[in-house]
C-alpha cells in the first residue's frame, strides 16, 4: 500500500515538473523573440533548448528552480549564433546574445 502511494506521489511528481517546465520554456521562448525583434535579428526555429537547470534563492529567500534555456538566431542569413534566457521561476531574469555581425 505504501509502496502504491508513493509511486503515485512520484508520478505525479514528475508531471508536475513537466507541466511547468513546459510553461517555463513558452515563456523563454516569447522572451527570446522579443528580445531578437528588439536586436533586429531573425529568430531561428521557433524554439529553445534546456540548457540548465538548478536551484537558486529568489528575493524573498525561497528556492526556484533557475533554468537555463539556448536559442539560436542570425542577423545576416550567413551565420547562426546563440542566445541564452536564465529563468528564475516564472520569471527571466536575463536575456544574453552572442556577439553577432550586422
Amino acid at each position: 500500500m505504501i509502496d502504491n502511494g508513493l509511486t503515485i506521489l512520484l508520478l505525479f511528481g514528475l508531471a508536475w515538473f513537466w507541466w511547468d517546465s513546459r510553461g517555463a520554456a513558452e515563456t523563454a521562448i516569447q522572451a527570446a523573440k522579443n528580445s531578437c525583434n528588439r536586436a533586429g535579428v531573425s529568430f531561428l526555429n521557433d524554439t529553445v533548448g534546456w540548457k540548465k537547470l538548478r536551484l537558486k534563492r529568489n528575493r524573498q529567500g525561497r528556492v526556484q528552480f533557475q533554468r537555463t534555456y539556448f536559442f539560436e538566431f542570425a542577423s545576416d542569413m550567413q551565420q547562426r549564433y546563440q542566445g541564452e534566457v536564465i529563468m528564475l521561476g516564472k520569471y527571466v531574469t536575463k536575456v544574453n546574445l552572442d556577439a553577432y555581425r550586422v
